[in-house]
């Protein structure tokens, strides 16, 4: 995974010195609103999907699952153990997943908003 970080922070700085030198300043600036933002709302999403899975949410969870328990019943072909049992191989692969897509989220937000910074330098200078 340290490939791909190091490998997408190359391109983002890349793509933009080759941007900034080629675009004209009126083109650039809406280049750069787009991508800080777009790189903003991928780490707000990605910001969030870590504090969901540092089980901050848990004890929230839990709560309204009691309380639905009160309001609402049951069918008893879910209380089957078929539909109660936990796959551990499953539970391992969605934790997978979401790490990586964290991961992911988090390291595209970051290298779109230094993207946008280093068009910046070339928008003003």
């Amino acid at each position: 995974m340290k490939k791909w970080i190091t490998l997408l922070l190359a391109l983002a700085v890349i793509s933009s010195l080759l941007l900034g030198m080629t675009l004209q300043p009126t083109h650039l600036l809406s280049i750069i609103n787009q991508s800080f933002l777009l790189g903003l709302f991928f780490l707000m999403v990605g910001c969030l999907a870590l504090v969901v899975r540092s089980g901050f949410f848990v004890v929230f969870l839990r709560g309204f699952k009691q309380l639905k328990g009160m309001f609402f019943r049951k069918p008893r072909m879910i209380e089957n153990d078929m539909f109660q049992s936990n796959d551990p191989a499953f539970e391992q692969k969605k934790e997978t997943i979401a790490r990586f897509g964290t991961y992911l989220l988090l390291t595209i937000g970051a290298c779109l908003i230094l993207f946008s910074l280093i068009l910046t330098c070339f928008y003003y200078i």
